[in-house]
């Protein structure tokens, strides 16, 4: 092999090197970093289980109709109604707030 051979091998090689670097490098800087102070914007009232904006008595009326419903019963996944904010609907599961499984006045007396 002459000099000029030998010498356009190793520039192919060092330029291939250089790329495959600089793919990396460019490859971690493009890399997403999630912000750590991510707050949020609205606080959410579990007790406002219909999204009407308050936990009021509608709230309170609907968890009532379910009162003495376990999860082991079928009622536990009935649907019971939807949300003021959208079509979401709404399940008996929904109602029970201190999640023991049962539907209580525990449950109601947690509506404020």
């Amino acid at each position: 092999m002459n000099k000029k051979a030998s010498a356009i091998i190793i520039v192919v090689l060092v330029v291939l090197i250089l790329l495959g670097v600089g793919g990396y490098m460019g490859s971690q800087l493009m890399k997403y970093i999630p912000s750590s102070n991510i707050t949020p914007t609205v606080e959410v009232n579990l007790s406002d289980i219909d999204r009407s904006g308050a936990a009021d008595e509608s709230d309170r009326i609907m968890i009532r109709g379910q009162i003495d419903c376990i999860k082991e019963q079928p009622c536990w996944d009935k649907t019971v109604g939807k949300t003021k904010d959208g079509d979401n609907p709404l399940y008996t599961f929904d109602l029970d707030l201190d999640k023991d499984g049962t539907i209580t006045q525990k449950d109601v007396d947690l509506v404020k």
